[in-house]
């Protein structure tokens, strides 16, 4: 009678095929990131859809535009970081007084996007009570159309203020470069460069995610590849997979197939519920180890 525990030498190739194939992946995945430096989780935020979709959404910093397309708070701001600069470096007054001039211009532009596209701000702003009260009606969470014609609304007046939010965005990221352009080689080596924290921004947010997904690609990655720590990085990569499916919950209107992030979640559940780092990894050093001590207990 077949042994149905034993799976033999085929299905043993497999699985340490399988365990390599699916680290290699992401290793490469994450390897990818880090050499292009471009990788950016802000687009799969913003394009989650479904019922989930609020929480992918919050954790893109001013998801809405809301706080840069606030005028008087965006350029107290940059003479808050004018401020914290000087303070920085030590700048010397004639540095302080350039530093401001600049400032100044940018701040002029700044009034310029915001004059530019004045009828979409003002458009946004005006959705705002509706979008509202959709979020305090039941109904509309709860009836998929409805949730569904809720979401390409928002989606609608997020797309309409893209342009201002990019202006305002390439203004503040050149009051960092003027900042970091107008200190001495003494200066900047006593304090290194300024990185502008942007307002209201909270330690979870997509800044963080970009930080943290390409390494841990990687970790996975190589745990997998070499069979070490093989179920806690099963189960690790199978839940960050399972949490991009749930950013397209599968069903609801709007929501992209995520069959491909599915089927792999599933393989690394099956390596992590056979611990396939026994198979040809280093795995196998603490289970044999763990079998020569239980079997010493039990001799005693």
């Amino acid at each position: 009678m077949q042994n149905l525990n034993r799976i033999g030498v085929i299905g043993l190739l497999a699985l340490v095929a399988l365990r390599v194939g699916v680290g290699w992946h992401f290793f490469k995945e994450g390897s990818e990131k880090i050499k292009t430096g471009t990788f950016s989780s802000e687009g799969f935020l913003k394009g989650a859809n479904g019922r989930f979709a609020g929480f992918y959404h919050g954790m893109v910093w001013d998801y809405d535009g809301k706080i840069r397309l606030d005028q008087d708070l965006m350029i107290s701001e940059m003479d808050k970081a004018v401020e914290r600069a000087a303070e920085r470096y030590g700048l010397t007054q004639e540095q302080i007084k350039e530093l401001d001039t600049k400032k100044n211009k940018l701040v002029d532009a700044l009034k310029g996007v915001y004059a530019e596209y004045d009828e979409q701000i003002v458009k946004l702003k005006k959705g705002e009570d509706r979008v509202a009260k959709m979020e305090d009606t039941p109904l509309w969470k709860e009836v998929a159309s409805l949730r569904g014609q809720k979401e390409s609304i928002e989606k609608e007046r997020i797309y309409g203020i893209g342009p201002a939010v990019k202006g305002v965005d390439e203004i503040w990221k050149k009051l960092e470069d003027d900042i970091n352009g107008m200190t001495t080689p003494e200066q900047y080596k006593a304090s290194g460069a300024v990185h502008l924290k942007r307002p209201q921004e909270g330690l979870v947010s997509s800044a963080t995610v970009d930080r943290i997904i390409p390494l841990f690609d990687i970790t996975v990655g190589v745990l997998l590849i070499l069979g070490l720590f093989v179920p806690l990085a099963g189960w690790a990569g199978a839940l960050f997979l399972f949490s991009v499916i749930l950013s397209q919950f599968p069903g609801d209107p709007g929501s992209q197939p995520t069959y491909l992030y599915a089927v792999e979640a599933l393989a690394m559940i099956v390596l992590a519920s056979v611990g396939a780092g026994r198979f040809g990894g280093l795995d196998f050093f603490f289970w044999a180890w763990r079998r020569n001590k239980a079997a010493a207990t039990a001799a005693a």
